[in-house]
C-alpha cells in the first residue's frame, strides 16, 4: 500500500471514530435517529468497526423497534467477532420480546455454551421455555441460574410463580421465603405468598 493510500485509510478510520463518538452522544440524549445516522457513517468509513455495528443494532431494536435491521447489524458485528456474548444475548432478548421463543432459546444456548456462568442467560432461557409452555425445561434452567447466583430475586420469583401455576404450593412458598430472607420488606413477594397460602388452603 502506498503512503498516500495509507494516509487516506487512516483518515477514514479517524473520521469513523469521530462519527462513532457523535453516535454515543446522541444515544445518551435518547436521540435514536441521530445515533443511527452517526453510526451508519461510522461503518461506511470503517466496515470493521465492531462497536458501531453492535450499537447500531441496539439502536434499531430499542430506538426504532426494527428487529430486521437490528439483526442485519448484529450479524455484521458477529462477522467481526463471531463469539461475542453481548451481541448474542441481545439477539436472544429481541427474539424473546418479539415472541420468537424458539429462536431466543437458540441464542441463549450459544451464550451459555461460551459462558456457562452467565446466570442472566440461563434465567432468560428459562423464561423463553416457560412462554413456550415447557415448564420442566423452564424449572431446570431457573434452578441452574440459581446455582450460579443463589440470591437473585427475579429468578426465585419466576420459579415461585411457575410452581404456583403448577399448584406445587409448598415449593412456591419455599421460593417466596428464599426471597424474603434477603428482601424481608418486599411487598410484592409478601402479597404473592399470601395468595399462594390462600390457594393452598382452598385446594
Amino acid at each position: 500500500m502506498s503512503e498516500k493510500n495509507k494516509d487516506q485509510k487512516n483518515k477514514k478510520i479517524l473520521d469513523a471514530e469521530e462519527f462513532y463518538q457523535k453516535g454515543l452522544a446522541c444515544g445518551q440524549n435518547s436521540d435514536a435517529d441521530g445515533a443511527i445516522e452517526s453510526w451508519q457513517k461510522t461503518v461506511e468509513l470503517n466496515p470493521d468497526h465492531f462497536e458501531a455495528w453492535y450499537n447500531l443494532g441496539n439502536a434499531y431494536d430499542i430506538g426504532k423497534g426494527d428487529i430486521d435491521k437490528a439483526f442485519e447489524c448484529w450479524n455484521k458485528a458477529l462477522e467481526i467477532k463471531p463469539n461475542d456474548i453481548d451481541v448474542m444475548y441481545n439477539m436472544g432478548n429481541a427474539c424473546r420480546e418479539n415472541g420468537d421463543q424458539d429462536r431466543a432459546v437458540k441464542y441463549y444456548k450459544k451464550v451459555v455454551e461460551l459462558s456457562p456462568d452467565d446466570h442472566e442467560a440461563w434465567n432468560n432461557m428459562a423464561n423463553s421455555y416457560s412462554m413456550k409452555g415447557e415448564a420442566a425445561k423452564a424449572i431446570e434452567f431457573w434452578k441452574k441460574a440459581l446455582e450460579i447466583k443463589p440470591d437473585k430475586y427475579e429468578t426465585w420469583y419466576n420459579l415461585g410463580l411457575k410452581y404456583r401455576e403448577l399448584r406445587e404450593f409448598d415449593l412456591a412458598i419455599d421460593c417466596c421465603q428464599k426471597i424474603l430472607e434477603k428482601y424481608p420488606d418486599s411487598y410484592e413477594v409478601k402479597r404473592l405468598l399470601n395468595t399462594i397460602n390462600s390457594e393452598k388452603d382452598s385446594d
